[in-house]
Formats: structure tokens, C-alpha cells, sequence
């Protein structure tokens, strides 16, 4: 058994998306003071590795704590490595000429395009990233899979108005996950993957620890 930490680490100095806050950590209690350690912080519940929950784009969509849980417990996680540069889409023929498996209703896809070896790159990074296409996301929806993950930043590509492909996903309740990484250490299609948001009451996100399991 493979067991894969998916998570970007949250620092006061990552990447984030243009127009969000930078992470802030604040010491609050020290061990000379009050004799035990703890943090407040302040940051995007769309920061790092994080899951939109419907209500990011759907007003009358679920917010993260109304999610049922079992949506995040992907048994059925579907890894397509489609290789993307700045700013490409992938299509839902990349879909069907990369999946040696058959895609199933409630299935996770998740789609490794390498991006996540840019993150160095910064404005690169956040502002031309690949993603999905119209088409795909279309694709995806008539599958009725239950979420889709991907190692960008954003599940529309960097260059891309009116945030469709959120807009198509979301709307037809499937879950998005964004910033993943260490995809490349996965060998098979098929693996599980936990994801574990925080219940914030009415957020529209939350950032996530992904684990993935590979047999």
C-alpha cells in the first residue's frame, strides 16, 4: 500500500490566487506566558489544496458544512495523467483516449497535468495554468461523477474568462479540488482519495488535507 500526502503546505509566503490574502499566522499564547503554544490565522478558505463547495458559484448550492460526508471518502478515484502546458485545455477526447478505465456515476476524476512541477514559477503558475475545457466539463457532468480534481490552481485555465468551467461543475453539484500535488507518484488509474475540508459554516471552501491510496 502507497500512502501520498496530496497537500500543498500553507505558508505566509505561497501562492495565492490574484485578489486573495496572503496567509497570516499571528503568535498568540507562547510557553513563557501562558505556558502552551497556539496561532491565529487569516486567510482565503480557497487557499493551498482546497475543495469549492456548489455554493462558490451557485447561490442556491450547498456550503461546505451542508456537503454530505460521504462525498469525501473517494473510493473510486479516477487518475488521468494528461500532460498540459500554460494555458491548453484538456478535451473530453483527452479524457477518453487517457482512461483505460470506464468512467462511473459518482467516480472522482482527477487529472494530473504536470502543472504542479511550475509552482516555482509563481505568476506562471497562478496566471496560465491549463485546465478544462467547456466540452470536458460538459463531458463530466453527463458521467454524473461526484467531484474533479486537478494540480492547478484553478479548474478553468489561467486565461479563461467568466470562470465556465466552475460555473458547469458547480452548478450540477460536483465538487472541484484545486492545487494538488505528487500525482506523479501514483502508477495505477484507479486509487483512493480522502479529502478532508474543514465544516465551516456557510463558507463557499475550505482548504483540505488529500491523501491518496494507492493498493
Amino acid at each position: 500500500m502507497k500512502i501520498v500526502d496530496l497537500t500543498l503546505e500553507i505558508t505566509s509566503d505561497m501562492i495565492t490566487f490574484p485578489g486573495s490574502p496572503m496567509p497570516t499566522f499571528i503568535k498568540w499564547s507562547n510557553f513563557q506566558t501562558q505556558g502552551y503554544v497556539s496561532e491565529t490565522m487569516f486567510l482565503s478558505t480557497h487557499t493551498g489544496t482546497h475543495m469549492d463547495a456548489p455554493f462558490h458559484f451557485d447561490p442556491n448550492g450547498p456550503t461546505i458544512d451542508q456537503v454530505k460526508i460521504d462525498r469525501y471518502i473517494c473510493n473510486n478515484a479516477l487518475l488521468l495523467k494528461i500532460q498540459k502546458d500554460s494555458n491548453q485545455m484538456i478535451s473530453s477526447d483527452d479524457i477518453t483516449r487517457s482512461s483505460k478505465c470506464e468512467i462511473k456515476e459518482n467516480d472522482t476524476i482527477v487529472f494530473s497535468t504536470g502543472w504542479e512541477k511550475r509552482i516555482k514559477e509563481k505568476d506562471n503558475y497562478i496566471n496560465n495554468n491549463p485546465g478544462l475545457s467547456k466540452d470536458a466539463a460538459e463531458f463530466l457532468v453527463e458521467k454524473k461523477v461526484n467531484a474533479v480534481a486537478i494540480d492547478c490552481p484553478s479548474i478553468d485555465k489561467g486565461t479563461a474568462s467568466g470562470f465556465i468551467v466552475h460555473k458547469t461543475l458547480l452548478s450540477n453539484q460536483i465538487l472541484i479540488i484545486e492545487n494538488l500535488c505528487n500525482l506523479y507518484r501514483f502508477n495505477n488509474q484507479r486509487f483512493t482519495l480522502l479529502i478532508t475540508p474543514l465544516k465551516l459554516a456557510g463558507a463557499s471552501g475550505s482548504p483540505i488535507r488529500a491523501i491518496g491510496i494507492e493498493e
